[in-house]
């Protein structure tokens, strides 16, 4: 999952230095802050602070920024819980400070924060907003075609409401989602473009999806406790496969744009869908679970099959890696 140390081409403060093994390094951090932070979070209380919040709210769980401020308006006796959710979803970002402390310094935050855009100078405005508008619909459309697929396989556990309100959720999903927000400058701010150097974009991309759906794992340890041991290596399959597969196809428009992490920001937004573009499954078997992870998965494998061939006739786009781009 690593890469060996080297110093990049550039000089003075701008020079990135990685650690051995950098993107390994990344991920056990990156795991060791969710960890740590997941206990705090059990220990505390904050579960029930939470769901205490949601309920005085009147409102759902959501993960996107605009639920937890109006749990903490409702509740402030939930702000620790909300922060602690929060700063555990952030445990990619905060990894990407640490390995920098480590070995890095300045110049590998100024490396992943240059990324930190909606698309490159070489790139241009006009191209870049076609590229974001096809995310948008593209995005939409999987969710739309996992919905339908939801409604076929698990009908008894899916409720599916159109409605105007997912037109105006649609821009909580690609800007305001915690997860997208707080993640994504460690997976494909930091982590992809570390492996680009060592790895051609389709075998970086599924290492990528393969560290980000693990990362996961710690806090879905429930799972063993509602599914038993074989349920829930059902639904963690089931889980990483629908990670891994959004995770080639966020590549493809990532690279595209630029190494633009703005947009990787806005695609993993849309694919945790708070506007429930594609409704919601709310089964307590894992067999509801597992499948309802492969019908998300399904269209973002369709799609990869048709995108990568593509890909490799007429070029990814921007693949420099993060000490040289």
């Amino acid at each position: 999952m690593g890469i060996s140390s080297e110093r990049g081409s550039s000089t003075g403060d701008d020079e990135v230095v990685l650690p051995r093994r950098p993107v390994l390094t990344f991920w056990l951090i990156a795991v060791g802050l969710e960890v740590v932070l997941g206990v705090a979070f059990l220990v505390s209380g904050a579960e029930s602070s939470i769901d205490a919040g949601l309920s005085k709210a009147g409102i759902d769980f959501g993960s996107d920024l605009v639920t937890a401020l109006r749990v903490v308006v409702v509740y402030p006796a939930a702000i620790l819980g909300v922060g602690l959710a929060l700063a555990q979803v952030a445990a990619p970002d905060l990894a990407v400070l640490v390995v920098a402390l480590i070995r890095g310094g300045r110049g590998l935050l100024r490396a992943v924060g240059r990324r930190f855009r909606p698309w490159s100078p070489e790139v241009g405005a006009r191209r870049g907003l076609r590229i974001w508008l096809l995310v948008v619909v593209v995005f939409s459309a999987c969710n739309l075609a996992s919905g339908l697929l939801h409604r076929a396989l698990v009908p008894q556990d899916f409720v599916w409401h159109f409605s105007w309100s997912m037109l105006a959720l649609l821009p909580v999903a690609m800007f305001l989602d915690a997860g997208a927000l707080l993640e994504e400058n460690g997976w494909r701010g930091f982590a992809l473009p570390v492996l680009l150097r060592r790895h051609g974009p389709l075998a970086a991309s599924l290492i990528v999806g393969l560290a980000w759906a693990s990362w996961h794992f710690p806090v879905k340890f429930d799972a063993f406790i509602d599914y038993g041991l074989w349920g829930a290596l059902a639904y963690l399959g089931a889980f990483t496969v629908k990670i891994v597969a959004i995770s080639v196809v966020m590549t493809f428009f990532w690279a595209r744009a630029g190494q633009a992490t703005l947009l990787a920001i806005v695609m993993h937004g849309l694919s945790n869908d708070v506007a429930r573009v594609g409704g919601l499954v709310d089964g307590e078997t894992w067999q509801s679970s597992a499948i309802s992870e492969l019908n998300l998965a399904l269209p973002f494998i369709v799609l990869a099959l048709v995108l990568v061939p593509y890909a490799n006739r007429t070029g990814w786009g921007d693949l420099s890696d993060l000490t040289t781009g």
